[in-house]
């Protein structure tokens, strides 16, 4: 299958409550407004120069006419087949059963772990938002229903949330099911509105195409280069430098063929208010396959000047430190994303790293 070569990828899932997000940085809902270079004239040469489209978020329209809502269609695909709408591409890449997620997890008697391994792509020249929690199930053939579950382990799960024009997400989203279920389909429901026509895609998941369609990212936004601050909602953050190691302390070594990638960072809040901002929820590091990667808490514990994300940002104070993560070693290109909102769209914002 296409994902399931010998590459190492990381993505350790982290579960916090919404009781801990509603205190984060960033305003809800859709905005208008880009982050841009700080202190700069945003004169659309920003970043570095790979990506001369702007997020097409303008609105030309007199807002006077009536919009039509889209007539949405069921579609059915087996693992491998494209499914697209006018605004994103979904692929389910590969399906096993079986999957050992370790030695401190197991699947309840008579139960076993599933892994769905997909792709999406966002293909409009708007920033999208899906939730794969409430919009995927699992169902079998005498109709039992199956929610994922959370699993931790190496595997590279999928990251829901926005994405920015033509962003990948790749990653695995798995489930608990009892070992005798045959006939299983895994089933999406769309927002019409953002994925373009379709409202549910049910992928036969013991059917495979002859071939797996394979998607490409191609970011049609600005993209930064280490060095830069960006500013968006009076808040700025900067990639000041980066660097990589092969161990961090006594405890701290990434698997065989991978590395620790150290970004420094700054994050300046002139909101006016206190801020707080989390390493796991609005940072990651993401790579040209679409695969992110979430911060490495317990190497990060190893660093001397790690990003203390313990206490709120007070009104004009700037915050440094550095965050590691887990990667492929050499793995290029590379960015480090930072989103300046948990509930709003617009505002992911890219630095390549490498």
């Amino acid at each position: 299958m296409l994902l399931t070569g010998n590459r190492i990828v990381k993505r350790r899932k982290v579960l916090i409550g919404l009781g801990g997000m509603v205190a984060l940085a960033g305003c809800s809902g859709e905005t208008d407004e880009e982050p841009e270079p700080a202190d700069e004239e945003n004169d659309g040469n920003t970043g570095n120069g790979n990506n001369d489209t702007g997020n097409g978020n303008d609105d030309t329209g007199n807002g006077n006419d009536e919009e039509t809502e889209p007539e949405a269609e069921s579609v059915t695909a087996a693992v491998g087949d494209l499914v697209s709408g006018d605004q994103m591409e979904l692929v389910v890449e590969s399906f096993d059963r079986g999957v050992d997620f370790g030695d401190f997890y197991d699947a309840d008697a008579g139960n076993e772990f599933a892994l769905v391994q997909i792709a999406l792509k966002n293909t409009s020249d708007d920033y999208l938002s899906v939730s794969n929690l409430l919009q995927t199930r699992m169902r079998d053939d005498e109709d039992y229903q199956y929610d994922q579950t959370f699993a931790p382990g190496d595997e590279a799960t999928f990251n829901d949330g926005q994405f920015v024009p033509g962003e990948v997400e790749r990653g695995g989203i798995p489930f608990e099911i009892p070992e005798d279920s045959s006939g299983l389909e895994l089933v999406f429901d769309f927002d019409v509105s953002i994925f373009g026509g379709i409202e549910r895609a049910t992928i036969n998941l013991e059917e495979e195409a002859d071939s797996i369609h394979e998607l490409t990212q191609e970011l049609a936004i600005d993209v930064y280069d280490v060095g830069d601050t960006i500013e968006f909602g009076d808040v700025e953050v900067a990639v000041n430098e980066i660097r990589t190691e092969s161990e961090l302390g006594m405890f701290a070594e990434p698997d065989s063929g991978n590395e620790y990638v150290i970004v420094n960072i700054s994050i300046t809040n002139n909101t006016g208010e206190e801020e707080r901002f989390s390493t796991i929820l609005q940072m990651m590091i993401k790579d040209e396959q679409g695969y992110t990667y979430q911060e490495d808490l317990s190497a990060s514990s190893q660093l001397d000047r790690g990003f203390d994300e313990g206490t709120p940002l007070s009104d004009g104070e700037t915050r440094r430190g550095e965050l590691v993560y887990e990667v492929e070693e050499g793995l290029s290109p590379l960015y480090w994303v930072f989103e300046f909102g948990l509930f709003s769209t617009g505002d992911k914002t890219f630095w390549q790293l490498r």
